[in-house]
């Protein structure tokens, strides 16, 4: 059943005509018999509302809920920030870093995270306001990007909601530098260390085991070395025990030298047989990052959004 949302722009035009937006479930089509198949539903969400230049506004079509996003660390003590002057750093949406904008926030001191999250989003929806000069304009991406302060983080959203993570035609978000003379403003909101669907999306597990026993040193001898790089954090385990490490180098393919952070002195607490398995620690041990749209109500108000962002209330 279709249901219709009635709109409003009741910042700049208070006074104005209201708009509708209607949301539906337009198709099911059954993908692997009845009655324990499979559908495949797809939400419509339509507008005979205008935009800018009385241009209509395409229909939009959704059956897919990955919507990218990049995360803060959360290690930032409190939900207070201090913004300097010229604080600035890339956004890329949807798209590698090289094609990303510099945006900068608004400075001042002892501001709140959510205040912080207002200034980021709405920095990066400016880019993309028809007549607003910015350099990603039109682009729904920007245009109905989200930015959330929950728990001490940051997450950023994109602002299309797709069926892939990753290649071409993916919702992402990726952050860089900005130019050397400005402030990058990353690591002071979080995002020195970061989530990212785009990672999450392409991790791959990296599994091997001891094939000489371990007692002392700073190097393991498994199977296989691939995957395992400098920096990346590795757990050893067996049936007793386990430990946890940061590989610091490969000396072959089967060989690696490790810094110990669960231990004492150069080596690993614990003493390992043949057979005991290596494993490579990732953010999360999941094979597919969790959308930022989870739920039909928020794909829903994804889509009004996308549609309101368009409309012309002036008119």
């Amino acid at each position: 059943m279709a249901v219709n949302v009635t709109v409003r722009d009741i910042v700049n035009f208070p006074g104005g005509t209201a708009k509708t937006v209607t949301v539906d479930i337009v198709q099911v089509v059954p993908a692997g018999g009845s009655p324990e198949g499979d559908e495949i539903w797809i939400t419509s969400t339509t507008t005979v509302a205008t935009a800018s230049g009385a241009l209509a506004i395409e229909d939009i079509f959704k059956n897919e809920m990955k919507r990218g996003f990049i995360r803060s660390s959360g290690l930032i003590p409190g939900n207070i920030f201090n913004i300097p002057s010229n604080a600035r750093m890339v956004v890329a949406i949807d798209e590698s870093i090289g094609g990303g904008v510099e945006i900068e926030l608004t400075e001042g001191n002892n501001i709140l995270g959510t205040d912080v999250a207002q200034d980021i989003e709405s920095t990066i929806q400016a880019e993309a306001i028809i007549g607003g000069g910015g350099a990603k304009i039109g682009n729904l991406s920007w245009l109905n990007a989200q930015v959330r302060f929950i728990d001490n983080r940051f997450q950023i959203e994109s602002g299309n909601v797709s069926d892939t993570f990753t290649g071409t035609g993916r919702s992402s978000v990726l952050l860089g530098a900005p130019n050397i003379i400005f402030v990058d403003i990353r690591a002071a909101l979080g995002f020195d260390i970061v989530t990212a669907s785009i990672d999450l999306a392409t991790r791959q597990i990296v599994e091997t085991d001891l094939t000489v026993d371990y007692s002392t040193g700073d190097t393991l001898t498994v199977r296989s070395t691939a995957g395992l790089t400098d920096g990346d954090a590795f757990e050893i385990l067996d049936a007793t025990n386990s430990d946890i490490g940061l590989v610091s180098g490969t000396e072959s393919s089967s060989v690696f030298r490790f810094t110990a952070v669960s231990g004492a002195g150069l080596g690993i607490a614990n003493v390992y047989s043949t057979g005991a398995m290596v494993r490579k620690l990732h953010t999360v041990d999941q094979s597919d990052p969790v959308s930022a749209t989870t739920t039909i109500d928020q794909l829903y108000r994804s889509s009004i959004d996308s549609t309101v962002n368009q409309i012309d209330f002036s008119v």
